[in-house]
């Protein structure tokens, strides 16, 4: 583990949650929420599609590391994307999107203190 956890910072969203304490809105103004990313607008009938043809999965947990099969996507999507060829044993590790993950992410696996230069690639979700 990396030996720099302890200096993670408090999560932005806590920090923002802080900055507009005591602020008042304009009540003339529509207010627009970019603290939580909840879809806006209907789901597509191809991912429902997709949600029902994999229900029998629901059964077991999936494994931490993810499938060989989903990794190998990954990895072929991030050539195909970025350019980057990774092996999809030793440098594809699948997570839910969890906006803690994605903050605290980097931070808990890069050790900058090993020698070497380092580099975290994370696809914009949006």
């Amino acid at each position: 583990m990396n030996p720099r956890l302890e200096l993670l910072h408090p999560y932005p969203f806590q920090k923002l949650r802080e900055l507009f304490a005591g602020a008042t809105p304009n009540p003339d103004l529509a207010p627009i929420n970019l603290s939580i990313g909840e879809p806006k607008h209907p789901t597509p009938q191809f991912i429902k599609d997709a949600l029902v043809a994999g229900l029998d999965g629901l059964a077991n947990y999936p494994i931490t590391q993810g499938s060989d099969a989903l990794r190998g996507a990954i990895a072929a999507w991030a050539q195909r994307r970025y350019g980057v060829k990774l092996d999809p044993a030793a440098e594809v590790l699948p997570v839910n999107g969890s906006r803690e993950a994605l903050f605290a992410f980097a931070q808990a696996s890069v050790d900058s203190s090993r020698h070497g230069r380092r580099v975290v690639l994370s696809p914009n979700p949006f």
